[in-house]
C-alpha cells in the first residue's frame, strides 16, 4: 500500500506536520506501507508517478484544498484521507464528491479545548480574574467581601453549542454542583438529558447564567450572532468565555456591555482579527482577558490527533466502522 503525506506546513512552525506526527507516529504509519516524502501542493506534479498509486493520505493543519480535477490527476486511486486536526470545511467537499472517505481528529482536538473551557468556568465562578487586579492594588479583603463571586456551588453555566467540545464540557460539569443550561437547536432532548443539561433560548442563557461559554459551530450564518441585545442581558457579575470563533461576537457590543458593568468579565481565546488584537474595542476593556488562541491542541497534545488517525487506519484496514468519519451530512453540522 502506498501512503501520501501531504501538508503545506512543513517546517518547525507551530502548525507544522511534524508538530502533529512525531517520529514514532511516522514509524507506525510506515509500518502499513510505503510513504511519500512530505509534500505540499506545489510538489504534487514532481511526485505524480508515486501519488497515482496512493490509496491512503495522511495530513493535518496545512492540508491544501485540492479540486476534484486535481484529485483525479494526482491521486486517482485515493480511497481515504486521515486528517489529524479539527475543521475540514476548507477541503472536504471535493474529496467526498469523489467518493473518497474522510476521517478527522476533531474529537481529539476537542479534548484540550474542553479542558481549557472547564478550567476557565471554575476560575470565573471564583472571581479569580477580577481578584488578581484587586490583589495587585493591595485590596484583597475588600475584594473578598465586596465582589460576591457566585462560586461553583449552584453555579448556572450556559453552553452555547453542544457539539464535541460542548458535550465534553457538559460531562466535566457533571462532576460539580453547577446547573447547566444550553442552546443548541440540533441537540436531541434525549441527549440533553444524558448530559444533565436544560435546553433553553439564547436570551434565557444570557439572562440567567453566571458563566457563559461559547462553543457554536463555525458557520457563516452564525457570524455576529452574539450581539448587543444578548450582552445587555448579562448579569452584572457574569462572565463570558469564548474558545469558539471570534467572528460570532459583535465585539463593540460586548465591549460596551463590559464598560457599563465593570463587574462583568470576558475571557477571550479568540478574536475577530487575532493578528491585530489591539484594533478590537475589547482590547481596551480592563475586564477583558485574552489568550492567543491556545485552547486547542499544542505541544504534546498534538500527538493525540495523530494517534486518533492511526487508530482509524487500523479500523479501516480491519473493515471496522470508523469512529470519526466525516460524511456529507455531518459536514453540514460541523465547525
Amino acid at each position: 500500500m502506498k501512503i501520501a503525506l501531504i501538508s503545506n506546513h512543513k517546517g518547525k512552525a507551530f502548525y507544522s506536520f511534524g508538530s502533529v506526527y512525531c517520529e514514532d507516529a511516522l514509524r507506525r504509519i510506515a509500518a502499513f506501507g510505503e510513504c511519500s516524502p512530505l509534500l505540499g501542493k506545489g510538489d504534487l506534479e514532481a511526485h505524480k508517478d508515486f501519488l497515482r498509486d496512493c490509496e491512503v493520505m495522511f495530513s493535518t493543519w496545512g492540508m491544501p484544498s485540492l479540486t476534484e480535477e486535481e484529485l483525479e490527476r494526482y491521486l486517482p486511486k485515493l480511497k481515504i484521507c486521515f486528517y489529524a486536526a479539527g475543521t475540514v470545511q476548507h477541503f472536504a467537499r471535493p474529496l467526498l464528491n469523489r467518493g473518497i472517505r474522510l476521517t478527522c481528529a476533531a474529537a481529539a482536538n476537542a479534548v484540550p479545548v474542553a479542558e481549557y473551557a472547564f478550567a476557565q468556568i471554575i476560575l470565573a465562578a471564583k472571581g479569580a480574574f477580577g481578584a488578581q487586579k484587586y490583589y495587585r492594588r493591595l485590596r484583597p479583603m475588600s475584594f473578598r467581601h465586596g465582589w460576591k463571586a457566585p462560586g461553583s456551588y449552584g453555579l448556572k453555566v450556559g453552553l452555547l453549542g453542544v457539539g464535541a467540545i460542548g458535550s465534553m464540557v457538559a460531562e466535566r460539569l457533571k462532576t460539580t454542583d453547577a446547573q447547566v443550561l444550553a442552546y443548541d437547536p440540533f441537540l436531541p432532548q434525549e441527549r440533553a438529558e444524558t448530559l444533565n443539561i436544560r435546553l433553553v433560548s439564547l436570551e434565557e442563557i444570557f439572562t440567567e447564567c453566571d458563566v457563559i461559554s461559547n462553543h457554536l459551530a463555525n458557520k457563516d450564518e452564525l457570524i455576529g450572532v452574539l450581539n448587543g441585545k444578548l450582552f445587555k442581558l448579562m448579569k452584572p457579575r457574569a462572565a463570558f468565555i469564548n474558545t469558539g470563533r471570534g467572528t460570532q461576537v459583535r465585539e463593540g457590543a460586548l465591549a460596551l456591555a463590559l464598560l457599563k458593568k465593570p463587574g462583568r468579565t470576558a475571557l477571550l481565546d479568540v478574536l475577530r482579527n487575532e493578528a491585530t488584537p489591539f484594533l478590537s474595542p475589547l482590547w481596551w476593556c480592563p475586564n477583558a482577558y485574552f489568550t492567543p488562541h491556545i485552547a486547542g491542541s499544542m505541544g504534546n497534545e498534538c500527538h493525540r490527533m495523530a494517534d486518533y488517525m492511526i487508530a482509524e487506519l487500523e479500523r479501516w484496514l480491519a473493515g471496522e466502522a470508523l469512529l470519526h468519519e466525516v460524511t456529507q451530512d455531518r459536514l453540514e453540522r460541523m465547525a
